[in-house]
């Protein structure tokens, strides 16, 4: 993940992933609005299953918990606030990994 673009009010992340890699539970510490550019991906809410595909884009709510799997070598924009942050939950205990 490398931050493409930061302003005051939010930053952009480009995020590539290979075929067959995973992005395990995480959340947004703000609305995330994705851009998929390449590739497809299959995102698992707690509530439902979405697939993303080249051009299609997604709003996920602040804190909304979800893992990414990856069909298709995949390549996006994250859009988030600038103070904003990515966090991995790992059994009771979140690590930001980028911000």
């Amino acid at each position: 993940m490398t931050e493409l673009y930061s302003c005051s009010k939010y930053k952009v992340l480009n995020v590539f992933l290979a075929k067959g890699e995973k992005m395990p539970l995480h959340k947004a510490t703000s609305d995330a609005f994705l851009i998929c550019k390449k590739g497809k991906g299959r995102i698992t809410f707690s509530d439902r299953i979405i697939e993303i595909g080249q051009g299609d884009t997604l709003l996920i709510s602040a804190n909304e918990q979800h893992q990414l799997e990856v069909l298709e070598d995949f390549n996006s924009c994250i859009t988030l606030e600038n103070d904003g942050r990515i966090q991995f939950i790992k059994s009771k205990v979140s690590e930001s990994v980028f911000g």
